[in-house]
């Protein structure tokens, strides 16, 4: 019986010490508790044998937030209304940190009057469990934001195309029926109405873009785009913007055989918001250089503007949703949608969008992509 006694008590230590909980024993009486060695050391407290501690000591230990609502489970127990003690709280250690703990127990003894006299149980660490738990609550927070907000651009962004189409329909009936003798102001208060239509059509499919993309709702027709093609596509249509505010594009030779693997139109799109963003953050009378070269196996295009300079503190967050970039020049309306977008297409056509920015060169937004035959 001895030696069988010994083994059990060799198990119990073991098990002690490789668990994650301890093992605390109540003097109800005497207002002392006793905790295992492995527990005060996996808190970082010194180890004082067998002595029992104060339970004032250790109660001191608890979350102030907490106390009451250990106590209470404790006390509910102790006077038999509750047929066992379990509680979740807040255990300082050592250095400080608190440790959220499982506390469970039960009355072994009591007196001829039934008042409690001695109580045992576990203390469980679930520190790394709460903590788990957090970080998917707020993953699932952040996840259920996230669809919101795609949902309520989606609509957003339809219910404005109506009204918009009808901007852009009278304006266009407008410019047809004037007559080529009216005043010359009238004719170019149509064109000016027609154009900021156009644009902010552009704006409202991109945010939609946006949103399809968060929602992995965005198909791409992958396939080989020759560079040059796609390069002059997107500067006939930023050369209108860069003639108004006084930019010159100017844009190197592409190789005839610089092709790359990707997605015509989305493609035309990058390149076409890159170039936008150049131009109106160049300064009058600037330049944007646009180029292309080998990259690895790939090609890599690249849009220089001689803008301001992008702050370093900035240029982490730059690509993200409604981030405008740096601090605009005055009269630039940025609201961040071009470069974020940019970025999301090339990616999910596996390729990269970087930006360097330095002083008296400007800033250089790169796109690499895979090669591809043409």
């Amino acid at each position: 019986m001895r030696r069988a006694l010994q083994e059990f008590e060799e198990r119990w230590g073991l098990a002690l010490q490789t668990a994650s909980f301890g093992v605390w024993d109540l003097d109800v009486r005497a207002g002392t508790v006793h905790y295992s060695a492995e527990w005060k050391a996996s808190l970082g407290y010194p180890d004082d044998g067998d002595a029992f501690n104060s339970t004032d000591v250790w109660r001191s230990r608890v979350h102030d937030d907490d106390l009451l609502r250990m106590l209470g489970a404790l006390d509910e127990h102790l006077e038999g209304d509750a047929p066992t003690y379990e509680a979740e709280f807040r255990l300082r250690a050592a250095d400080g940190s608190y440790r959220w703990v499982l506390s469970r127990g039960r009355v072994v003894a009591r007196d001829e009057h039934g008042a409690p006299v001695r109580a045992v149980g576990t203390l469980t660490d679930l520190t790394d469990r709460r903590e788990a738990e957090r970080l998917r609550i707020e993953r699932d927070a952040e996840a259920a934001a996230s669809r919101a907000k795609s949902d309520f651009l989606s609509r957003m962004s339809h219910e404005f195309r109506t009204p918009l189409n009808a901007v852009l329909g009278f304006s266009q009936l407008l410019s047809q029926r004037l007559d080529p003798t009216a005043d010359e102001a009238q004719l170019r208060y149509v064109k000016h109405i027609e154009r900021a239509g156009w644009h902010l059509l552009e704006m409202v499919e991109d945010v939609l873009d946006v949103a399809r993309l968060e929602s992995g709702r965005l198909v791409f027709d992958l396939g080989t785009v020759p560079l040059r093609a796609a390069l002059e596509g997107a500067v006939v249509g930023a050369e209108p913007l860069a003639k108004e505010a006084g930019v010159h594009l100017d844009v190197a030779d592409v190789p005839a055989h610089a092709a790359v693997h990707a997605d015509d139109a989305r493609l035309r799109q990058v390149l076409r918001n890159l170039l936008i963003n150049a131009v109106k953050h160049g300064r009058r009378g600037g330049v944007v250089s646009v180029w292309v070269s080998p990259a690895g196996e790939g090609w890599s295009l690249a849009v220089r503007d001689t803008g301001r300079v992008i702050p370093a503190a900035q240029l982490p967050s730059l690509f993200e949703p409604f981030h405008a970039r740096g601090q605009s020049p005055e009269g630039v309306d940025d609201v961040g949608i071009g470069l974020a977008l940019a970025r999301g297409l090339v990616v999910a056509m596996a390729g990269v969008l970087t930006v360097q920015s330095t002083e008296d060169v400007g800033s250089t937004f790169a796109v690499t992509l895979p090669g591809a035959r043409p």
